[in-house]
């Protein structure tokens, strides 16, 4: 697992990740803003329709997609697990029962809070080169897609 994605929790991670009424703040905002303020490549976010990357169906929700460089992010991604010890996890999300994969150079999991449910997906290709080293891309992307649970299909 990447150990990056454990260092740094900041502060309004997880506010209104789920669809708002008028008015609100608007999907997936408080991610985009932590995210913001780690040195990156791309940093996008879009609200509608979409297909899940964990399950594969079909949901109305908001999706962040965000890319940095080791060069340039120095270790700073923000905590996104709902363990007990977290930010997340005092702010009443937690782990997604069922949602998990975790493997050399990517991860997926699932939090969720109420009604709300977001799925956090992670890659940083590596792969042991033919000394039997570990070598890791300085490439590193981020998925988040959250919705609703009263408004899934």
């Amino acid at each position: 697992m990447r150990s990056s994605l454990r260092l740094l929790a900041l502060s309004g991670i997880a506010g209104g990740c789920g669809a708002t009424t008028s008015g609100a703040a608007g999907p997936c905002d408080s991610f985009v803003e932590s995210l913001a303020r780690v040195p990156h490549v791309s940093l996008t976010t879009r609200t509608g329709r979409f297909e899940s990357q964990w399950d594969g169906r079909s949901y109305d929700g908001c999706e962040v997609e965000f890319e940095t460089h080791d060069s340039l992010s120095a270790g700073s991604i923000p905590d996104l697990f709902a363990t007990p010890d977290s930010e997340l996890y005092g702010e009443g999300w937690r782990m997604s029962d069922g949602v998990g994969a975790d493997g050399a150079g990517s991860g997926i999991h699932g939090i969720e809070r109420g009604d709300d449910v977001c799925v956090i997906r992670w890659e940083q290709p590596a792969y042991i080169d033919d000394d039997g080293e570990f070598v890791q891309s300085d490439r590193f992307r981020m998925w988040i897609q959250c919705w609703m649970t009263s408004l899934s299909p």
